[in-house]
């Protein structure tokens, strides 16, 4: 998993905390849902790759 990809899912999990407390802001939640499926996306290539390694292992 990338840091960056760290450092995102940490934000988002801020954004949904601050949704909680603050209310809903719509375009918090667009970009964080942007945000998600960029993590989503990275994520899962990484699975991939650790899972197509160990079978060669």
């Amino acid at each position: 998993m990338r840091a960056c990809t760290l450092v995102c899912i940490i934000g988002v999990g801020f954004l949904l905390i601050d949704q909680f407390y603050d209310g809903l802001n719509l375009g918090h939640l667009f970009i964080g849902g942007f945000v998600a499926v960029a993590i989503w996306t990275d994520c899962e290539r990484w699975f991939r790759y650790k899972i197509r390694h160990k079978k060669h292992a």
